[in-house]
């Protein structure tokens, strides 16, 4: 009897999530879901994130604009947070985008841990890929073009994964652009 080698099935979920998290990590797109039942109906949205008021807007350019300016000297990022959460309304909305422009810092700042992590995933999926593909029997029809198909999956979604690590500072620029939008406008 032919059976799918163990570690074959996980590749295969390995390469559909990364499919599915380099699409979330390059567009967002808003997602509705209606659950019904005999009598009421619910539905969730998930929206982008609120356009700035044209004070934040032009405030939060002008902060950018410093940054970029600036460079990266010793004192460039903190002064940019403190510049960028001042574009908020005073009180509750400074506050949340201090909150906001830290982690994103934090973010940033953690990426080349992040990115050495999430490579060595990589490389350990690709090692358990190619090792599943050496597992097929000659003759199985499981993949179309037997072993050189399978080589060929277990290359490709190991390209796709250092792809994904390699923008990993598009998770940090999204996560800030939903975070500030729960914060008062100017």
């Amino acid at each position: 009897m032919l059976g799918i080698p163990t570690p074959l099935p996980a590749a295969i979920a390995a390469g559909v999530l990364l499919l599915a998290s380099a699409g979330s990590a390059i567009a967002q797109s808003a997602t509705t879901t209606t659950i019904a039942t005999t009598t009421t109906t619910t539905t969730s949205t998930t929206l982008l994130p609120h356009p700035f008021s044209a004070a934040t807007r032009s405030c939060v350019r002008a902060a950018k604009r410093a940054l970029r300016a600036c460079g990266h000297g010793a004192t460039c990022r903190t002064d940019y947070e403190t510049t960028y959460s001042k574009c908020f309304a005073s009180g509750s909305g400074v506050t949340c985008a201090k909150r906001c422009v830290g982690r994103e810092t934090t973010c940033i700042t953690s990426l080349p841990t992040t990115k050495k992590t999430c490579r060595k995933a990589c490389v350990t999926s690709r090692k358990a890929d190619v090792l599943a593909c050496r597992r097929i029997a000659n003759g199985d029809t499981l993949w179309a073009g037997g072993d050189a198909s399978c080589l060929t999956t277990a290359q490709g979604t190991f390209d796709l994964c250092r792809a994904v690590c390699a923008d990993s500072i598009v998770d940090c620029r999204n996560a800030i652009k939903f975070c500030v939008a729960n914060c008062a406008n100017l």
